[in-house]
């Protein structure tokens, strides 16, 4: 087969890795595309090209991962990963479909930011991708016993943060209108009867855009922030069905422009959690595939 063939084959499952690594689609696209320049360039004999692939990925992830650190723990508020327009390629034979789907949200990718960069590492490669531990120990260069206290670690605090899930699209669509027309009528009580009683939004807004500095929880408080959002609302402002991370999402543009993207999630008939990006900068990648798109 030839390289350039074998290689579209796993570029899907190689973007996949990198962007749940590195949280942002143009990052994502370099670090596979600097993995091809790399494979096409390579004179050696490569055993086992899929193996090899997801060892160069990984590893330049990390490197973007390890050098963003210190600028994500610095920043304003909440950060949340960049969106991705529609959804990621998906593996052909996933060993956990749910997981792989879930993994990528904006929800998830949120916890994964509670992960050092080698615990998201291990977990995305050993529990997303069904990697062997022995072989994830080889690409990031640990011994096997370090390597499985790093799954054990990850496992724990995704376990602690990890958001209820639901893949139910036309379910997710319904109650987000309905959370919306609420929020445009001021009407609290019945905005509060569509929100769960443990309900948490996130929003990212960064450091020059309102957006709540810290996780806002249960249905009263959302209800009165989702209002106040509603009554910034303003001419030329447009709101839009679209998907994001392979999710039903609501993205509002102002004057053409990014303003929001909020994703929900939905559990028996109720928003169990959302997120929303407000950082005009981290829905410019977003922005264009969406415009491209129509």
């Amino acid at each position: 087969m030839a390289d350039a063939e074998l290689f579209e084959q796993e570029r899907g499952r190689l973007l996949g890795v990198a962007y749940r690594l590195v949280g942002t689609p143009d990052d994502a696209e370099d670090v596979v595309q600097e993995a091809w320049l790399r494979y096409a360039a390579s004179r050696a004999t490569i055993d086992n090209p899929p193996a090899w692939l997801t060892t160069v990925v990984t590893r330049l992830a990390l490197d973007r991962l390890k050098s963003a650190q210190h600028r994500r723990e610095q920043y304003v508020g909440p950060w949340l990963s960049e969106p991705w327009f529609d959804g990621l390629p998906a593996d052909e034979d996933p060993a956990d479909p749910l997981l792989l789907q879930e993994s990528v949200t904006l929800g998830f990718l949120a916890v994964l930011e509670r992960l050092s960069p080698l615990e998201r590492a291990v977990f995305i490669l050993h529990r997303v991708f069904d990697t062997p531990l022995d072989e994830v120990a080889e690409v990031i260069e640990r011994t096997p016993s370090a390597t499985r206290q790093l799954s054990k670690r990850a496992n724990d605090h995704v376990a602690q943060g990890r958001p209820r899930f639901t893949a139910d699209e036309s379910e997710v669509e319904r109650l987000t209108n309905a959370v919306l027309e609420a929020a445009l009528t001021g009407d609290i009580e019945r905005l509060e009867s569509h929100l769960a009683e443990d309900v948490v939004h996130l929003s990212d807004g960064g450091p020059n855009h309102r957006a709540a500095r810290a996780p806002i929880v249960g249905p009263t408080r959302v209800a009165r922030f989702f209002i106040g959002i509603a009554k910034s609302a303003e001419p030329g402002m447009e709101f839009h069905q679209v998907r994001a991370n392979g999710q039903s999402a609501l993205y509002t543009t102002l004057h053409g422009e990014p303003f929001m993207l909020m994703v929900s999630n939905v559990v028996d008939g109720q928003l169990a959690s959302s997120v929303a990006v407000r950082n005009p900068d981290k829905l410019a990648a977003f922005h264009r595939a969406w415009l491209a798109a129509a």
